[in-house]
């Protein structure tokens, strides 16, 4: 066995641009080898006998075994899937690599590990031919870009990322950047259609032109309505820290029922409260805002004429439990599992009729969430619709994920 297989070959991993001395679970089965060459290059070198042998011996020993330490310390924490290949089959695999590839066993051949979907086939290339392969798979449920590479003393060295978190994450953003574009599309194309008729109106028909002008606020306020909601995903989602601090729910609770006053009488609706003292909970005092406010318009823009809407407030142990239930139009059960999704509506033409964007169950959701909590939805078409919303006492920190 050549000398140079005292340390382990160094591999040039994908996209991180650093060279790493690959070890782990190698070390047990080539130890005897390791051992071989570790002597042939220490003991040549230092001639006779005596201490100074065995002393330098050991010193080289323990330093091979802190780089050891070291390297696998390193890979066992990478994000990135590593695997490598000798001769014999698999040398090496990092726990990402473990989590992608669960029945690698030591000496597994790499088409036996890695399957018939072109990530062996990129291995066995890099071993004839030298040469760097990349290849874009699907292992299942994943989307896997992998880069073969063979290193100095001839392994294989694999490095896998899994993109499947990250394509999903991208068309999520295709998608809301669609919606939000046709969202808004619609308003801003209302506003400039009367903005023009209107010009020709205001001297030829002043009462057609008051119509337009009432018309021109509807869309305006539309438009305004959603570029805040807009603007609170956009908070809820981001990264900077916000400053979470102890708030009473049965308060904030009043405060948007005060807001909403004179759209719960424009509607003839009845507010019930229950409200004990003493419900509190740690939290960015915007989100409960937003929780609160959304669920309230809600239950009243989407009411009958004569209709009522409860709001209870209890601690439960740890929680704090907000219940808001209306006698309304209700969710049918085919769509309950996904009014939390951004821009979904029930009824479309009622939603707009009633100045909604489809993103006020989003934000509920995601503000919540972002604190630990949770919200989950009773309702039955024509019957009303019930939601409950549990936050810890204590909160959590507010993530942005």
């Amino acid at each position: 066995m050549p000398r140079a297989l005292v340390v382990l070959p160094l591999v040039a991993l994908a996209g991180a641009g650093i060279g790493l001395a690959l070890a782990g679970a190698a070390w047990a089965a080539l130890a005897s080898a390791a051992l071989v060459g570790l002597l042939a290059a220490v003991v040549v070198p230092f001639g006779g006998g005596g201490l100074s042998r065995r002393s330098a011996l050991r010193q080289r020993v323990e330093e091979l075994a802190g780089e050891r330490a070291r390297v696998e310390r390193l890979l066992d924490d990478l994000p990135l899937a590593v695997v490598l290949f000798t001769e014999g089959g698999l040398a090496y695999a990092n726990p990402a690599a473990r989590a992608i590839f669960p029945a690698g066993e030591p000496g597994t051949a790499p088409r036996d590990l890695l399957g018939g979907d072109g990530l062996a086939d990129a291995v066995l290339e890099a071993a004839e031919t030298g040469r760097t392969v990349e290849v874009d798979v699907t292992l299942g449920a994943r989307d896997l870009r992998a880069r073969a590479s063979q290193t100095a003393a001839g392994e294989v060295a694999l490095v896998v990322s899994d993109l499947t978190e990250s394509r999903r994450l991208d068309a999520i953003r295709r998608a809301f950047v669609t919606n939000a574009s046709h969202e808004l599309k619609t308003p801003v194309a209302g506003i400039q259609a009367l903005a023009d008729s209107l010009t020709l109106a205001v001297d030829r028909d002043p009462e057609r032109a008051r119509r337009m002008l009432d018309r021109l606020r509807t869309e305006a306020v539309r438009l305004a309505q959603l570029v805040r909601d807009l603007l609170d995903l956009a908070r809820l989602e981001e990264a900077t820290a916000q400053r979470a601090r102890r708030v009473d729910v049965s308060d904030v609770v009043r405060s948007q029922v005060e807001r909403l006053g004179g759209l719960v009488e424009e509607r003839d609706v009845a507010v019930g409260l229950d409200l004990p003292e003493g419900a509190s909970v740690i939290v960015v005092p915007s989100d409960l805002r937003l929780i609160v406010g959304n669920l309230l318009e809600n239950a009243v823009l989407y009411n009958r004429a004569g209709g009522r809407v409860d709001v209870s407030v209890r601690r439960d142990g740890g929680a704090v439990t907000m219940e808001v239930t209306d006698t309304g139009i209700g969710i049918p059960a085919a769509d309950q599992d996904r009014v939390f999704e951004r821009f979904y509506r029930v009824d479309k033409g009622r939603s707009r009729a009633a100045g909604g964007t489809g993103l006020g169950l989003s934000l509920v959701r995601h503000a919540a969430e972002r604190h630990g909590g949770r919200v989950t939805l009773r309702s039955a078409a024509g019957r009303g619709s019930t939601f409950t919303v549990v936050l810890p006492v204590e909160g959590s920190p507010p993530d942005p994920a």
